[in-house]
């Protein structure tokens, strides 16, 4: 139970984050959106009207939750945002079962070893959240989190899935130490 508790309280998001460390994060407070989201479908076949609204919407949501509000006339920053879908194998190292057997009144046995790999196929989705200047539209964070995901999953699992990656990229920022990067 122990041992349960504890996967599923992961997630399984690995996060991380990139940024210019000379830029005062403090001083963002309003921003715009770099690019229309829905041209975003014509680059990026993840990227589908639906998923591109969740996505916006978690953003808006974590980022208003910290007092940084939308303004589209004069912004102290632009964001963007991308998604990544690959298809990925792994393999872990050759495992070794054994299994012992006897037959009918004992008079047959066997033994059998199995020394296969485990060899797998998933699909992993990077989401890339970037912040750029307003001014010179030069990029200043970067936030990212990579997650197995199902492609065919259920829109409102898809949909906590979003929200949660939003969340955690976004606990990155502002930086907490400008000395680290």
């Amino acid at each position: 139970v122990i041992v349960a508790g504890v996967v599923t309280g992961c997630s399984g998001i690995t996060v991380s984050q990139d940024y210019d460390k000379e830029t005062d994060f403090s001083a963002l407070k309003t921003y715009s959106w770099k690019m229309d989201p829905d041209a975003k479908q014509e680059d990026q076949p993840e990227m589908s009207p639906l998923v591109a609204t969740r996505v916006r919407n978690a953003i808006e949501k974590e980022l208003g939750a910290r007092g940084i509000s939308l303004n589209e006339t004069a912004p102290d920053f632009l964001i963007d945002y991308n998604l990544k879908v690959e298809s990925k194998i792994s393999s872990s190292n050759v495992g070794t079962t054994i299994g012992f057997g006897t037959g009918g009144y004992g008079h047959i046995g066997g033994v059998v070893i199995s020394t296969a790999p485990d060899i797998r196929q998933y699909d992993e989705g990077t989401l890339f959240i970037d912040f750029y200047t307003a001014d010179d539209v030069r990029l200043v964070w970067r936030g990212i989190s990579s997650q197995v995901i199902d492609k065919h999953d259920k829109p409102d699992r898809v949909t906590k899935q979003i929200n949660l990656n939003v969340q955690k990229i976004l606990e990155q920022f502002p930086p907490k130490d400008k000395g680290a990067g």
